[in-house]
């Protein structure tokens, strides 16, 4: 991964150049204030992942409206966000105040959990974002099936699959014979693989899981859209030919416009989830089959140590960013949103409400 690729290639060229100790106490200086900005930033990334999510989770429960099929797919995404702020970063906060000796002596457990847990809320996200699509697609084509077709129940076992597809590859990514370090490159001490001969194993499984769990179900992601709009451009243009002809046809099209705002909020929530972790992908490959990041000088290990935390926190703000998009763009989630936020701020004060006893009215 980058940064034992960085720690590597730096240490050869300590070695070599002769760094003087005022240079070296200077370097080390450095991580040590990028660390704790990365900390600060990841904390109020937690912060506001907790918060936002927690908030979507709520108002599912609460309100009747978001008890439906394609909402318990967006809450079980928000179950997947919110362990990132509540288990990821957490983590990762803990690793960042460890010393060296610390972190090579860690328990064996605790390492394979950081990198269990990050690859599984990865592919969690990156499924259930595969199966919203689908989900949408089938409501769009097939508008009187769907009610029949997407029950409860089988919205229930769509989310167990998704999270055994999940479990068996953060499982995986676990096991020693994989050569992981985690997706966020999580693995540390001893996880870390070191040995030069084990860059083969490494490249499978980074290969093997870009391709399952994010390469394949773009792509699906991608088609399912462009379907999507197929149709919604076909029936926007019979609307506006009079080729319909329904009695219905005004609420029908209400109805259909209406999930074409879920559509659009929908895809931008893919759109954002790309952007956030196409460049850590990128940066994956690159440093595994690549030798872009061989370091020739001191200002180059500075600026590729402050590009490498800044991707490795966009995936980190992606759990942040969708409760936003449902609270901007689904009129059903803003609306709901509305209602618990004047729920909050008006609750009456029982204390208010009744009297005291001796100021009450007695009765004849």
């Amino acid at each position: 991964m980058l940064a034992t690729n960085i720690n590597g290639t730096q240490h050869d060229q300590t070695n070599q150049s002769g760094m003087t100790d005022s240079s070296l106490s200077t370097m080390i200086e450095f991580i040590r204030r990028l660390n704790l900005s990365y900390g600060i930033i990841i904390v109020f990334i937690a912060f506001f992942i907790i918060l936002g999510n927690t908030l979507v989770l709520i108002v599912t429960w609460r309100e009747r409206s978001l008890r439906q099929p394609s909402k318990y797919f967006i809450a079980f995404l928000a179950v997947a966000d919110l362990l990132v702020g509540v288990l990821v970063i957490p983590l990762r906060f803990y690793k960042l105040l460890l010393d060296i000796e610390s972190l090579r002596t860690m328990s064996i457990h605790l390492c394979r959990f950081l990198v269990w847990i990050d690859t599984f809320t990865l592919s969690t996200s990156i499924y259930t974002l595969t199966f919203i699509s689908f989900d949408r697609y089938l409501k769009i084509s097939k508008p009187l099936q769907y009610k029949s077709r997407m029950t409860t129940s089988r919205s229930v076992k769509i989310i167990f699959l998704i999270v055994f597809i999940s479990s068996s590859i953060a499982t995986y990514a676990a096991t020693p014979f994989a050569g992981s370090s985690g997706i966020l490159d999580g693995g540390v001490g001893p996880c870390r693989i070191n040995n030069v001969n084990d860059l083969d194993k490494i490249k499978v499984f980074y290969t093997f899981f870009t391709i399952i769990a994010f390469m394949l179900p773009t792509i699906f992601i991608m088609i399912m859209y462009v379907l999507i709009f197929r149709i919604a451009h076909k029936r926007q243009k019979m609307f506006l030919n009079g080729e319909l002809g329904e009695i219905n046809n005004q609420n029908r099209q209400g109805a259909f416009r209406q999930d074409l705002k879920v559509i659009k909020m929908l895809l931008l929530v893919v759109g954002v989830f790309i952007c956030c972790w196409c460049p850590w992908i990128i940066i994956v490959f690159l440093s595994i089959y690549s030798s872009a990041f061989v370091v020739t000088s001191l200002n180059t290990f500075y600026f590729i140590l402050i590009f490498g935390y800044a991707m490795r926190a966009l995936p980190l703000l992606n759990s942040m960013c969708n409760p936003i998009i449902y609270a901007c763009l689904d009129q059903t989630y803003r609306e709901a949103f509305k209602r618990l936020f004047e729920r909050i701020i008006h609750r009456p004060d029982s204390s208010r409400q009744q009297p005291p006893l001796a100021l009450r009215p007695s009765r004849s």
